[in-house]
């Protein structure tokens, strides 16, 4: 006999196909919805002879079984057997009564819950697996001269940090949104405009009023950036760490 032979007719006796499960919560909702049954309200005589089948076909199969499945069984029976064995003669109001499948009930609704979020994320995953994110684009050609050949856009930073450290604009603070009040058009136009009619560079951090508001100062920096890139101006640093100096380009 061919060993392929083999493996057929050994699978040929397998009468049933068990699904995975990631834990004995996750068999005890499958279980439960297989059979429609009230998770708020679970036959325990039910639940727990379909429970104990099931590990059993796991062992007819040879599948390992964690340990923590047979802890879930044996939780099973104690709450059936709660619910079949009568209790003593005490006088208990019935809103005072302590239902045995209480616990049990709330950690099915938890692992449920879970259950639902990873089912949502797996879907969000698929979504934006299907989307494709842009390269960075290349610098213009060009763009090394706009900056005067002494500067690069890590120096711009590096002085926009300084400039936020001196004036303090680095502190977390809590605003309101609402309405954009500086516009990058307009701030290209007034920067543009400032720069065409000085006669010398300007210091950069001269470009920035000392009380101005956090977003002014952005976006006046972007509008610098802006103009930078087309070729309207250009910045000189004559030194290490030294002043930059921003010109308006004719």
């Amino acid at each position: 006999m061919k060993p392929e032979e083999g493996r057929q007719l050994d699978s040929s006796k397998l009468t049933f196909k068990l699904a995975a499960f990631e834990g004995p919560l996750d068999l005890l909702l499958h279980l439960i919805k297989q059979n429609k049954m009230d998770i708020y309200d679970i036959p325990m005589v039910e639940i727990t002879s379909q429970y104990i089948e099931y590990l059993h076909k796991m062992r007819v199969m040879s599948l390992d079984i964690a340990g923590e499945y047979l802890v879930m069984a044996a939780t099973l029976i104690n709450i059936k057997s709660k619910m079949l064995l009568p209790q003593h003669p005490v006088v208990v109001e019935p809103e005072q009564q302590e239902d045995p499948r209480a616990e049990l009930v709330q950690q099915l609704l938890t692992h449920q819950c879970f259950q639902e979020v990873s089912k949502q994320l797996d879907e969000l995953a698929q979504q934006r697996a299907k989307h494709y994110t842009r390269d960075q684009e290349e610098a213009p050609p060009g763009l090394q001269d706009h900056l005067g050949g002494h500067g690069d856009p890590v120096k711009m930073q590096q002085a926009l940090l300084r400039l936020f450290s001196r004036h303090r604009l680095h502190k977390t603070v809590a605003r309101r949104v609402g309405k954009e009040r500086y516009t990058l058009r307009e701030e290209i136009t007034k920067l543009e405009g400032k720069l065409q009619k000085a006669k010398e560079p300007i210091n950069f951090e001269q470009l920035f009023d000392e009380q101005a508001e956090l977003e002014h100062v952005v976006t006046t920096f972007l509008a610098l950036l802006e103009l930078m890139k087309r070729g309207a101006a250009t910045i000189v640093q004559t030194e290490v760490l030294g002043p930059i100096w921003v010109r308006g380009v004719a």
